[in-house]
């Protein structure tokens, strides 16, 4: 497979191999092999091309958990389009914002093709685009080159070690990037097959879906890995090994999945270049080392801004309809976060625009997350950083704990006695559950608000 591939040639390469007759995609309502999923993509690129769908064309695609929007996908990139991939439960404000930023010509979603704008002149070239999670504020639309994308997603299947023989379900919204490129294209790009599930799964659910369907790899995020492994699903089905991104991955949830003999896998990438290190989990916090291909760059003593780089991938931040490069002169990008890099890896200490500064001393809400995340009652945590009653910044946390028995001045003590005074929250609050994206990220914006 050559980097310049559209997934149609992707499929049919898997026919000529003999592997057409093997299960590629699975949802709710159906599965189709290669050669059916083929043949959807080449009928669905004949309509689309007399819809107006060519080379460049600015065409936009809710992706949901039927099968029928991965084809639209498929045979938009087939023919060359920019693709931006849209939430299939994104606001209507933010899917608006969105389409406005990307010069969105095209949209498809599942009630058709609907014509936003004229096609531009000319054209463009293929690219691949997707809204950030918006963890901080509002998504940002990020597009990239469409081959790039693919040999990216085929790097980290290979680095995964999936293969024809993989049956990989997937937990997040497809609409996500990580779903979409460290699950559909890296599973396509290795001949293996996807399971798409609608919806969350709880773990008796997501446990007879792995009796029935087998999956062997799980990718998935640590809230969901971590409620699965204490559901019991690690000993349903035929697991070979879990990998686990979006968030840093407590060790907790690892525990289960460990002692059922299956392989933990942590992962990192971005928006901005896709999947960027995959290591063992449990490795001191590092999430591992580069991807072949990837070029890192971070602290070494102290913590440093991380940046990152991928041949063939030089991706632009789309602001109505004009792109903004995010890369130097000489393709590195900076992914916002910060973080070591040594011998063992990178182990990431936060993000840039989330560090507190308390009187000019640097807090990390990572390190304070981590701490809190081990005491008793505490399912989950977010630190932010708030305006305090004379306006002077003060390290809040949000705790995921049940009322009963539930303690903020006990919490503050004890995590008094392992952190430093500076970094002790001034302010815990009790939530039943922090908010969150569709992919499971915690929406640290939602926190800094007033109204929050």
């Amino acid at each position: 497979m050559t980097v310049d591939d559209t997934l149609v040639d992707v499929l049919a390469g898997h026919r000529r191999a003999g592997r057409g007759d093997r299960p590629a995609l699975v949802d709710q309502r159906r599965s189709v092999t290669y050669t059916e999923l083929e043949r959807e993509v080449t009928v669905r690129v004949r309509e689309l091309r007399s819809t107006g769908v060519g080379p460049g064309t600015r065409t936009a695609v809710v992706l949901t958990s039927s099968l029928d929007s991965v084809v639209d996908f498929a045979a938009a990139t087939s023919l060359g389009a920019a693709v931006l991939v849209l939430q299939e439960r994104a606001g209507e404000t933010e899917r608006s914002a969105a389409l406005a930023d990307f010069g969105t010509e095209l949209s498809i979603d599942p009630m058709g093709v609907t014509r936003l704008r004229s096609s531009r002149p000319g054209g463009g070239d293929p690219a691949f685009a997707v809204t950030s999670s918006g963890t901080g504020g509002r998504p940002k639309v990020i597009s990239r080159e469409w081959s790039g994308t693919l040999h990216n997603s085929a790097t980290f299947a290979r680095g995964l070690g999936i293969d024809a023989d993989d049956v990989v379900l997937t937990t997040s919204p497809l609409g996500h990037s990580y779903a979409i490129e460290a699950g559909t294209l890296a599973v396509l790009s290795a001949g293996a097959c996807q399971i798409v599930p609608s919806g969350p799964l709880t773990p008796a659910r997501a446990a007879a879906l792995a009796e029935r369907h087998r999956p062997t790899v799980l990718q998935t995020v640590p809230l969901i890995l971590d409620w699965w492994g204490r559901g019991g699903v690690p000993h349903a089905g035929w697991w070979k090994r879990c990998v686990s991104a979006g968030e840093a991955l407590p060790a907790q949830a690892v525990t289960a999945w460990r002692d059922a003999g299956i392989p933990v896998y942590d992962h990192y990438g971005n928006s901005e270049l896709g999947q960027l290190t995959l290591h063992p989990a449990g490795g001191g916090g590092s999430v591992g080392n580069p991807l072949p291909g990837v070029k890192l760059k971070a602290g070494g003593d102290e913590p440093g801004p991380v940046v990152a780089c991928f041949p063939g991938l030089s991706p632009v931040r789309m602001e109505d309809g004009h792109p903004v490069p995010l890369a130097d002169a000489k393709g590195w990008v900076a992914t916002g976060d910060l973080g070591v890099l040594d011998d063992d890896g990178l182990r990431l200490t936060g993000r840039s625009d989330l560090v507190i500064n308390i009187g000019g001393n640097k807090v990390s809400p990572l390190e304070v997350e981590t701490v809190l995340r081990a005491l008793p009652g505490v399912n989950d945590c977010a630190v932010v950083g708030r305006p305090g009653p004379s306006g002077e910044t003060q390290v809040w946390a949000f705790v995921e704990a049940g009322a009963d028995g539930f303690d903020a001045a006990a919490l503050r003590r004890r995590a008094g006695e392992l952190l430093m005074t500076v970094k002790v929250p001034s302010v815990i609050r009790r939530v039943d559950q922090l908010p969150r994206t569709g992919s499971g990220k915690i929406r640290r914006g939602l926190l800094i608000e007033d109204g929050a």
